[in-house]
Order: structure tokens, then sequence, then C-alpha cells
């Protein structure tokens, strides 16, 4: 045995104290709202984005203009602009759809693939606007810049400042600074369109 180390005993006493001691160590924090950490929030760096803005057109589960590898086959997913003409005052805007578990890289332009059957509510997916239509790639990171949508949670110097022209800036989740490509899954914005509602139109516009 080590020198001065305590040898364990199954003695009620000592199990006492470890509850106690176990007790202790794991009462909630009733100060605020934990602080999430990058692993928390499937956090990628802009280095691994290839400094472009996530979408599943940069993402290898995504069969091309079809559906994912990794939800129902039958979901319909691929960007959509809507409307498709000004008109009563709206203008033309793109959607690109986007997860949580995007990945960079390749889509699939192939025959189809499916791996799993992943709610799409749980895998978050939903479709983010484009800061215009026909862009060569759009989607989300923290600061919308080359051509992507900016994160309503990350904050910049001055109210009025634009935050695609922001190098790095302050993200309200992890509570720290992050670079612009920067992005995760607690990504969020008011423009955001969830998969029912795009599955809908879908719908709706076939013949």
């Amino acid at each position: 045995m080590i020198e001065g180390f305590y040898k364990y005993r199954a003695k009620p006493t000592l199990v006492e104290k470890i509850n106690t001691i176990r007790i202790g160590q794991s009462r909630p924090d009733l100060c605020g709202t934990p602080i999430l950490d990058e692993g928390s929030v499937l956090f990628s760096s802009a280095a691994s984005a290839n400094d472009e803005p996530r979408s599943c057109y940069n993402c290898p589960f995504f069969n091309y203009e079809k559906s994912c590898k990794l939800l129902d086959k039958d979901l319909e997913i691929h960007k959509f602009t809507w409307p498709k003409e000004r008109r009563d005052g709206a203008k033309p805007v793109e959607f690109w759809p986007v997860c949580g578990y995007w990945i960079h890289g390749q889509p699939n332009y192939g025959p189809e693939e499916h791996y799993a059957n992943l709610d799409p509510e749980e895998a978050g997916l939903g479709w983010v606007n484009a800061p215009e239509p026909g862009l060569s790639l759009s989607g989300t990171s923290c600061g919308g810049a080359n051509g992507g949508d900016d994160c309503d949670l990350w904050m910049i110097e001055g109210e009025k400042g634009d935050k695609r022209a922001a190098k790095s800036g302050f993200c309200r989740v992890m509570q720290k600074t992050t670079g612009n490509l920067d992005c995760c899954a607690a990504w969020e914005d008011d423009d955001w369109l969830t998969w029912q509602m795009v599955e809908e139109r879908f719908r709706e516009s076939k013949p």
C-alpha cells in the first residue's frame, strides 16, 4: 500500500461520507445558466470548414439535391427560392438547408445512400436564408461572412456594426470570442425555417 493512502473499507459511516461528497459535487449551480463548451454545441472552426458557411451543399452526408444519408430517405432536402419573383412588396429569398450533424466535405453526386433514419427535429434540420440569391455557397456561421448568414447570439461592438465585416465577436452561448466563420449547433436566427415549414412548402409546390 502507498504510504499515507487511506484504504477504503465499506463501513456505514464512510459510505455516508462518500455519498455526502457526491451529492455536494453534483449539486446544481443556482447562480446562473451553465456556460456550454465547444463539445456541447458541436463547434466547428473556420479552418475545419475551409472558411465556408455551413450547409448541406458542403457536407458529405448530402445526397445532392435529393436527401440526407442520415435522415428519412423520403425527406426532400435541397435549397429553394421564395417567392420566385418580386411581388406584393416581397423580394425573392434563397434558403439553404443545414443540420447539427454537418461536417465539411463534398456531397454525394451518385446514387442515394442512407446510413440512418434520425429524427430531423433532433438533428436540428432547417433552412437558412442567403444574403442574396444565386450564390455559389451559403449557410450558417457566427458572423455570416463569405455569403453566409450570421447568428443572432453572436455580438460585435457597436449596435450598427456590420457583422459580416467583423473578424471576431462574442458568442453569448459559450461566453467567449469566436471567429466570423466559426459556427456551432446553437446557431440561431429569426429568419430560420423549420423542416416542417419547408416540407409543407415542397408538398404545396408539387403538381
